[in-house]
C-alpha cells in the first residue's frame, strides 16, 4: 500500500528505469521520540505581553527511509516520509493552554550514508488548541481563536548514527500555528524550538548508490500555464460568529528550472464580503469596493505529484488599501495526471495572515 502511495506521486514524464536488484532494497520502518524547548516570538505589539513564556513539547512519530532508485534520482537524496503526534505546552495555562498536534512531513537527508549527515523538514497539519480567545474568558489570547487549527514545520536536524539501528539526533524547528483567518482574532503563534531525538530502525540501512540522470532530457515541457478558482469564508471582525464568503480566480504560468525546482508568475482577483462587511459597517458609501487583484511572482518546490510554492504578490487594484501593498502565498497543490490540480493556500500580509483558501484548477 505504501509503496502504491509513492509511486502514484511520480509525475507521469519521470520515468525510470528499474535495476533488477531494486526490488530487493528494503526500505526501514522508523520510530522516533523527539523533545522541544523554546520561545515565543513576539511578532505584534499586541501580544508581547503574552510571549514571555518558553513552550515545551514531545513527539512520537513513524517513518519510512526511502532508499530506491525512483525517490534518489528524483531528489539526489534519500528522502524520508512520515506522521508524526505531539504536545505541546505553552507554559501559560491560564491564558495559551497547550496545543495536541498531527503532523504529516518529508525529510530529505543529505550525505545519508555517513554517520554523521544533515537533514532538513517540511511539514503540515491540524492541532487542538485547549485555551483560545473569547472576549470575556480569555481577552489576551490573540493568538488563535479556534480549538481547531493549522499547523505548519520547518526543521534542520544534525544526525549521529549510534549504531546501525539508532541514531542521536539534534535539531532546530520553526513552528507555527493558526486558523489562516478563518476567524479572529488570529495573530497566530510563531514558536522556534530545539532539541533532541531518538531514531529506532526496524532494519539497519543498506545504502544502495545510483547514477543521477539528466532532468532536462526526461522533462517533455519547460512551461506550464494554469488556470484556478479559489474560495473560504471568514468572520469580518473578531467578535463575530457569521462567516463571509471570500471567491477569487488565478491564471498563469511556471517555467522549470530544475529538477524539483520552478518559477512562477501569476495574476488574481480576490472578492471579500467579509470586507465588504466591514465597508457597510463603517463606510456605508465605499461598499461596493470589496475588490482587489495582484501580481504574483515567486517559486515552487516540485516534489512528484505534489508543488510547494511561495509567491509576492503586489496589489495593482485595491481601491481599499490592504493592511499592507505586498502579501505572501503559500500554497500546496496535488496534479492529477489529466491536468487537474487541487490545493490550499495561505495569503498572509507579512506576519498576519488573511485566509486560507482550498482551490481547484487545470494545467496545460
Amino acid at each position: 500500500m505504501v509503496r502504491g502511495l509513492l509511486t502514484c506521486i511520480l509525475p507521469c514524464n519521470f520515468l525510470f528505469a528499474q535495476v533488477q536488484a531494486d526490488s530487493a532494497i528494503i526500505q526501514p520502518l522508523v520510530f522516533s521520540a523527539r523533545t522541544h524547548y523554546g520561545f515565543i516570538l513576539p511578532h505584534s505589539e499586541e501580544i508581547r505581553s503574552i510571549s514571555f513564556s518558553r513552550p515545551r513539547g514531545i513527539e512520537a512519530e513513524i517513518s519510512r527511509q526511502l532508499l530506491k532508485r525512483q525517490y534518489w534520482q528524483y531528489c539526489s537524496c534519500y528522502p524520508r516520509i512520515g506522521i508524526s503526534a505531539g504536545y505541546f505546552s505553552f507554559d501559560n495555562p491560564a491564558i495559551l493552554g497547550s496545543a495536541w498536534s498531527v503532523t504529516a512531513f518529508v525529510e530529505p537527508f543529505m550525505s545519508a550514508p555517513s554517520r554523521l549527515n544533515l537533514s532538513y523538514r517540511m511539514g503540515a497539519g491540524v492541532s487542538y488548541l485547549t485555551r483560545v480567545y473569547h472576549p470575556i474568558e480569555n481577552p489576551l489570547n490573540l493568538f488563535y481563536s479556534t480549538p481547531i487549527s493549522f499547523n505548519l514545520l520547518m526543521n534542520v536536524s544534525i544526525n549521529y548514527r549510534l549504531t546501525p539501528q539508532i541514531t542521536l539526533r539534534l535539531h532546530g524547528n520553526f513552528n507555527h500555528i493558526s486558523n489562516g483567518g478563518l476567524k479572529e482574532p488570529n495573530k497566530g503563534i510563531n514558536f522556534p524550538t530545539a532539541g533532541i531525538a531518538l531514531d529506532y530502525l526496524m532494519q539497519p540501512m543498506v545504502f544502495p548508490t545510483f547514477e543521477q540522470s539528466d532532468w532536462r532530457k526526461e522533462c517533455t515541457k519547460r512551461w506550464n500555464y494554469r488556470a484556478a478558482v479559489f474560495s473560504t469564508a471568514k468572520t469580518a471582525e473578531r467578535n463575530d460568529s457569521q462567516r463571509y464568503w471570500i471567491v477569487g480566480a488565478t491564471t498563469g504560468g511556471t517555467r522549470r528550472v530544475g529538477r524539483i525546482s520552478a518559477l512562477s508568475l501569476a495574476a488574481e482577483v480576490i472578492v471579500d464580503y467579509s470586507l465588504r462587511e466591514r465597508l457597510w459597517r463603517y463606510e456605508p458609501e465605499r461598499s461596493h469596493l470589496f475588490t482587489r487583484a495582484a501580481i504574483l511572482v515567486g517559486h515552487e518546490i516540485l516534489l512528484g505529484r505534489f508543488g510547494f510554492a511561495q509567491q509576492l504578490g503586489i496589489y495593482f487594484y485595491a481601491p481599499v488599501k490592504a493592511l499592507h501593498p505586498v502579501y505572501q502565498r503559500y500554497e500546496l497543490t496535488y496534479k492529477t495526471p489529466n491536468g487537474i490540480f487541487f490545493g490550499m493556500s495561505l495569503k498572509a500580509h507579512t506576519r498576519t495572515a488573511d485566509f486560507m483558501d482550498l482551490r481547484v484548477g487545470y494545467i496545460f
